[in-house]
């Protein structure tokens, strides 16, 4: 018998740790899930910005443009991915 409820125990807290892994994915999804809305949102009313207020919006988010000589083009954001991370969330 002491055999079968270790066994028990053991299949238990797999199953327990199995849920709380679920859940922390499910979460993760419906955080990618709002950020990827929010991105969507974001081209929306870009799309709909008149030319003056795109121009405005690039300028804040980009620092410089780089083209090299074989048209290599470098772009420097003016917020880093882990900042917008941060402010996705």
């Amino acid at each position: 018998m002491p055999k079968y409820k270790e066994k028990l125990e053991t299949a238990q807290r797999r199953m327990e740790e199995a849920k709380a892994k679920m859940e922390k994915e499910k979460d993760a999804a419906q955080t990618a899930t709002q950020e990827v809305t929010d991105l969507l949102s974001w081209a929306d009313t870009f799309d709909e910005a008149n030319a003056e207020t795109k121009h405005m919006i690039i300028a804040r988010l980009v620092e410089r443009i780089e083209i090299n000589h074989d048209y290599e083009v470098e772009i420097k954001f003016r917020i880093s991915v882990e900042q917008y991370m941060r402010i996705a969330a």
